[in-house]
C-alpha cells in the first residue's frame, strides 16, 4: 500500500455515481493510499442537493491541502503553461499542483487537462 492516489473531482463524481470508468478506477485504487484535495472537496460540495452521498464518499478519504508549498507549485507550473500557450482552468492547477507536493499520482477522467504538466504523474485506466 505504498501508492499514493489524489483523486480528482470528475473521478470522484463517477465513483459516487456509480457511472462510467468507476469500476476500473476503483480496481486501481484497491491497494492504495486514497486522497483528495481540499479543491475537490470544494468541488464536491458545490452540490445543492444529495450532499449525503458526497459525506459518505469522502469520510475515509484522506484530504490534502492546498497550502503554501502548493500555491508556489500552481505558480510555477502556470507560468510554465502559459508560456508553451497552454492553459488549463485554475482549480484543476490547483488540484495538479497539491498532487504533485504530496508525491501523488492523479486519478482523472479529463487527461487532456493535465497532459502537459510536468512532474504529475497520472493514473492509467
Amino acid at each position: 500500500m505504498d501508492k499514493k492516489i489524489c483523486i480528482d473531482t470528475d473521478a470522484c463524481i463517477a465513483i459516487i455515481n456509480k457511472k462510467g470508468l468507476y469500476h476500473n478506477l476503483l480496481t486501481k485504487l484497491l491497494y492504495s493510499r486514497v486522497f483528495i484535495s481540499t479543491i475537490t472537496l470544494f468541488e464536491l460540495f458545490l452540490r445543492t442537493t444529495n450532499i449525503e452521498p458526497v459525506e459518505n464518499f469522502i469520510k475515509d478519504l484522506e484530504i490534502l491541502d492546498f497550502d503554501s508549498t502548493s500555491a508556489r507549485k500552481a505558480s510555477e507550473i502556470k507560468k510554465e503553461l502559459q508560456s508553451a500557450g497552454k492553459e488549463i482552468e485554475i482549480r484543476d492547477l490547483f488540484i495538479a499542483s497539491t498532487a504533485i507536493i504530496n508525491n501523488c499520482t492523479l486519478a482523472t477522467l479529463n487527461i487532456k487537462d493535465f497532459k502537459n504538466i510536468k512532474d504529475l504523474k497520472l493514473l492509467e485506466f
